[in-house]
This record gives C-alpha cells, structure tokens and sequence, in this order.
C-alpha cells in the first residue's frame, strides 16, 4: 500500500476537528507563531483556486494579465516583511505544489506569486501529478497544511476551487505522518527557481 492510502487511511480513522473558514483562519494564526524547529509544510494539489479580494488574481480573472503581474511586483516589499518576520521567528517555510502539465492558467498565474515568495526564502518544490502518483501511489491527494508539532490541517474546497474550511487534526502520528508525506512530496520536486524559466516565463498571456 502506497504512502497516499497509508495517509487517507490514517486521517480517516482519526477524529479530526472540522472548522469552517473563519474558524481554520482563526486557529491558524493562534498556532501559527508557535511553529518550532519542524517547521511550515503545505502541499497544494488542485489546478485553481478562487482567490477573490487577492489583487492580482482578481486582475487575471478579468484577464487583465499585465496589471496581474504588475500586482505581482507591487507585493514584493510585504512579501520581503513578512519573510523578514518569519526568519526573525526561526520558522521555514516549505511548499509542495503539485501540477498537471501543461499547466491552467491558475498555475501559470500562482507561480508567478509563488516565485516573488521563493525569491524571498519561501523553499517551493513543484512537482507533477505523474511524478507524485509515481512517488506516493495514485489517487486525489488532499491538500494539507502542516503546522510544526502544532497541528495539521487538511484544507477543503468546493468543486470551483472556492475555500471551504478545514479539519484539524492533533495527534502526534498524525502531524508527524503528515509532515513526512509532504517532505517527501517537496524533496522529489523540482525548485521553483530551476523550474520557472523553462516552463513558465516564455508562456503567453493566459486565458482565464
């Protein structure tokens, strides 16, 4: 059995705490400053996602894809900060994001974000859906948020990729279970910086 089902399996036996969005925001950022030495692990799986009220992505969603990048820029300095806070606090920040190539438009728009972020100490691993199946075993994989030895979250979306809560689990083995599926996910990934210039900076605008 594949580590995907060795998860699903675990997170399904476990009672896990189902929170709405402004329930999982709010435990977020309570947990959020208390991530030790483990550190941030987040693996994203989903093609698109609604980002309404971002700038920028609401920029491409009209298809606007000069002012998309131009907000892209205008973010670096908050980005900076809030890495500057990050490291000041000891925490790592790592991403796995999962892609099907070639890649919707969502994720040529978010690694132009993601990239802005990696430049500025974010570690974003991207790796394919292939790639991923190959590692881990087929199937969908959840979307999971890994908080240090706090807490792990597996984040739920609509079918339109609209936020939708999170469950939050607590246990030990679960945490470490899941920090461990994402690691090895981020470790088999290519490095956003390596991986941006070939596949994604010489692609045209694209259609929302």
């Amino acid at each position: 059995m594949g580590e995907l089902n060795e998860l699903r399996g675990l997170l399904d036996r476990t009672e896990g705490l189902r929170l709405d969005g402004a329930a999982y925001v709010a435990d977020f950022e309570e947990r959020f400053w208390r991530i030790g030495p483990d550190g941030f692990w987040k693996l994203e799986c989903l093609q698109s996602y609604d980002e309404t009220g971002f700038p920028s992505w609401e920029a491409f969603r009209r298809g606007d894809w000069a002012e998309a990048l131009r907000l892209v820029e205008q973010s670096r300095p908050e980005i900076e900060r809030q890495s500057a806070a990050l490291a000041a606090a000891g925490i790592r920040h790592h991403r796995a994001r999962v892609v099907v190539e070639p890649v919707s438009p969502y994720v040529q728009w978010e690694l132009h974000v993601l990239r802005a972020k990696d430049q500025r100490g974010e570690h974003v691993a991207v790796l394919t859906v292939d790639r991923a199946a190959a590692l881990v075993g087929a199937g969908p994989l959840p979307d999971l948020v890994v908080l240090g030895d706090e807490a792990v979250y597996e984040v739920h979306y609509t079918a339109a990729g609209v936020p939708d809560g999170a469950t939050r689990y607590r246990e030990d083995e679960v945490i470490r279970r899941a920090r461990d599926f994402v690691r090895l996910l981020h470790r088999a990934g290519e490095g956003l910086a390596a991986y941006f210039p070939r596949e994604i900076a010489g692609l045209g605008a694209p259609r929302p």
